[in-house]
């Protein structure tokens, strides 16, 4: 599919020297996503302990059109736009404290959220219809390429117990935020405070926030929890206030797996990765002008 949105767009934009100025014309848009992963949710004894909820982002991007007709034609575009959704995680989970002699694994009660937020350069290319003079319609695909991950959330774990100990964790609140593309394994983020959590007999330290990879060793850090390239399947229709403002909305629905499945980890298992599917699904709704 990759070579084929390629060759599409390349052959699109030969072509568009070749024709008359009237069938070219050239636009911008910009407006509002609305996103989600569609993903398998970790469960555990049957129960689900995952969710995944929409997120918003922006989009802003131009192209050309080429119209073969009056009630046709072709169009692409380069769109920077942005993804994600809000994962959720509620149940019997683990925490493993990192300590100068030893980690310590407890187990306990584990409760993340997370809003997650991927940047693209989008290119779809797609043949539109015209009904009438102010509705248009089209559909096709697109192809796009991972320019940013970041996330930011929270973390609470309680009730964590270790063996052979009697001292509970009563409550550990934490910051999570991510740079999935510049933290490295281990990172710690300057300016965080360290806490003080009695962990059995030791007294461990924590920071407050926590970086993507803090509980990652280097030689276990395999690329980014995200793949660079996406694509799928894009419709939608516009509805043109005079001859170049307008208005429209787009849906996309991802074909590929876009979560590298090493880095996507169990919460309920500890060093176990989940080989799951999570696609991309957005709506796009925008304003734009064409000229």
């Amino acid at each position: 599919m990759t070579r084929l949105i390629i060759l599409v767009a390349a052959c699109l934009m030969l072509f568009s020297d070749g024709i008359k100025a009237q069938e070219l014309s050239y636009g911008f848009r910009v407006g509002l996503n609305v996103s989600t992963l569609l993903a398998d949710k970790e469960e555990l004894n049957g129960e689900t302990l995952e969710s995944f909820s929409t997120n918003t982002g922006f989009h802003v991007g131009g192209g050309v059109r080429v119209a073969f007709s009056e009630l046709w034609g072709l169009r692409s575009e380069i769109v920077f736009t942005q993804k994600g959704t809000k994962k959720t995680f509620s149940g019997p989970s683990f925490f493993v404290f990192q300590d100068p002699n030893g980690d310590i694994v407890s187990m306990g009660d584990k409760s993340i959220s997370l809003n997650i937020s991927n940047a693209y350069l989008e290119i779809p290319v797609m043949v539109y219809g015209k009904l009438g003079k102010k509705i248009e319609v089209f559909g096709g695909v697109y192809g796009s390429f991972l320019v940013g991950s970041t996330a930011t959330g929270e973390l609470i774990y309680e009730n964590g117990t270790i063996p052979n100990n009697n001292n509970v964790i009563e409550k550990l609140q934490l910051t999570l935020d991510y740079n999935y593309n510049k933290d490295g394994a281990g990172d710690l983020i300057n300016g965080v405070e360290n806490i003080d959590v009695q962990v059995g007999n030791e007294n461990v330290e924590v920071p407050n926030t926590l970086s993507a990879y803090y509980f990652l060793d280097e030689d276990q850090k395999d690329g980014k929890p995200f793949k660079v390239f996406d694509a799928g399947l894009s419709a939608g229709a516009a509805y043109f206030l005079n001859g170049g403002l307008y208005f429209s909305a787009i849906a996309q629905y991802g074909l590929l797996d876009v979560s590298n499945s090493s880095l996507d980890f169990s919460n309920t298992v500890i060093n176990t990765t989940r080989d799951d599917q999570d696609t991309n699904l957005s709506f796009q709704f925008s304003v734009g002008f064409s000229f």
